[in-house]
């Protein structure tokens, strides 16, 4: 299925190409592990399909196309893909629910839901070299598409105002994300990057 799916993805553009889907979908896995450990009852299948297809098609001009947002243009490849396939209706929703909840603005309510947001956003908090690389990637595609080349310093600003946006919409979901004393492994993780990009502030060797 995944050679069917990557197609679907450029390597021409620096993140989200095909290696960003096999980084969440690896995630996932533990997310996914996690939840069976706590008692939280998801469905892996729809993480893993909503997975594979969250970025699809990430290059092409979405509003040409006729569709609103990247993430509305990639459930509706999916949707595609698995009708195609005699998927049932009700499958089909769960998996376009789950793509659409990796939107910057969106509500993630379903468990397969809040475990496929917080598997795109796993870089937020991983090491410092990933995270770096991450944002350093992210950087030089806002170029690619774009054709704007921001400073490192402005990006790194900015990096800082996504990342606060995207802690301040919490994913409650596995003690990960908050434990019982409201503490978030997660969010300490994901700032102390950001703090550490801020101290980094040298621009990335060409």
């Amino acid at each position: 299925m995944e050679a069917a799916v990557r197609p679907l993805y450029s390597d021409d553009l620096p993140y989200h190409n095909f290696g960003h889907v096999q980084d969440t979908v690896s995630a996932a896995t533990d997310i996914v592990g996690r939840c069976a450990e706590e008692g939280i009852r998801v469905d892996p299948q729809v993480v893993y399909y909503a997975l594979l297809f969250h970025d699809a098609g990430y290059q092409e001009d979405h509003a040409r196309l006729g569709f609103d947002n990247k993430e509305a243009y990639s459930a509706h490849l999916a949707t595609e893909y698995f009708t195609a396939r005699g998927a049932s209706t009700a499958t089909i929703q769960k998996i376009v629910d789950a793509i659409m909840a990796t939107h910057r603005d969106a509500r993630f309510v379903t468990a397969e839901q809040k475990a496929v947001r917080a598997a795109d956003l796993s870089g937020l908090a991983a090491d410092y070299e990933k995270f770096r690389t991450n944002t350093i990637n992210l950087w030089k595609e806002h170029a690619v598409l774009t054709g704007q080349q921001l400073s490192w310093a402005d990006w790194v600003d900015d990096v800082g105002r996504v990342l606060k946006h995207y802690l301040a919409q919490e994913i409650r979901l596995t003690s990960y994300y908050k434990d019982n004393e409201g503490e978030s492994a997660f969010h300490l993780a994901a700032l102390r990057n950001l703090d550490e990009l801020r101290k980094d502030r040298a621009p990335p060797a060409a």
